[in-house]
């Protein structure tokens, strides 16, 4: 029988390694700061981080929320942690710097939130694309040595699994995910080795 490939996801301290490999000073490193960061911390898929306009990135009773479009067209809203919603500002204001008078035109509330990026940092005004993603997270994963293998899916893994952690109960976590069914959720109840390891030095049975 085919064993079940288990899903990997990072540590704290290896998306801390990973969100350092942007360099920020750069129009390249702001927007992937910025893509890196709200992917760990939305657990958006790939195909909905590439569809997201300006227009999603919005305030909903005073919270900076991200409106994303899922699966079967299902709607559903996250909330922004203040740290994530500066890194996205940040790169939106030197992406609009970027843009020549032409381009310009195409950086509006309807358009694409992240845009591919010329081989010299300028603007293109195409929308991110998906091998764009995948290309990015290959290139921080080798240039943070992290050994893991990391693919959007890892980062959405990671976001499921660290909210767990911290208590966030499953059905949260399934409406956050976009989840149908909660039992897919469910594959995500996994434990941490170091958690595993935390639970029996907590026993004092010795006399």
């Amino acid at each position: 029988m085919k064993s079940k490939r288990v899903s990997e996801f990072l540590t704290e301290d290896e998306i801390s390694a990973v969100l350092r490999v942007p360099d920020r000073r750069t129009l390249q490193g702001k927007r992937d700061y910025a893509l890196l960061l709200l992917m760990f911390s939305t657990g958006l898929r790939k195909a909905e981080v590439c569809s997201l306009r300006v227009r999603d990135v919005t305030t909903y009773r005073n919270q900076p929320v991200v409106d994303v479009m899922g699966k079967g067209k299902r709607h559903r809203r996250v909330a922004l942690n203040k740290d994530v919603m500066e890194a996205v500002l940040d790169y939106r204001k030197a992406l609009k710097q970027g843009f020549t008078a032409e381009g310009a035109e195409e950086n509006g509330e309807s358009k694409h939130l992240f845009f591919t990026l010329g081989e010299h940092g300028n603007c293109d005004v195409r929308s991110l694309t998906h091998k764009a993603v995948d290309c990015l997270l290959r290139r921080v994963k080798k240039d943070a040595l992290v050994t893991k293998r990391i693919t959007p899916h890892t980062t959405r893994h990671t976001f499921a699994t660290t909210l767990l952690d911290k208590g966030v109960d499953l059905k949260t976590v399934q409406e956050l995910l976009g989840h149908s069914h909660i039992r897919t959720t469910e594959k995500y109840l996994h434990t941490s080795d170091e958690k595993k390891m935390d639970a029996i030095a907590r026993l004092q049975f010795a006399l």
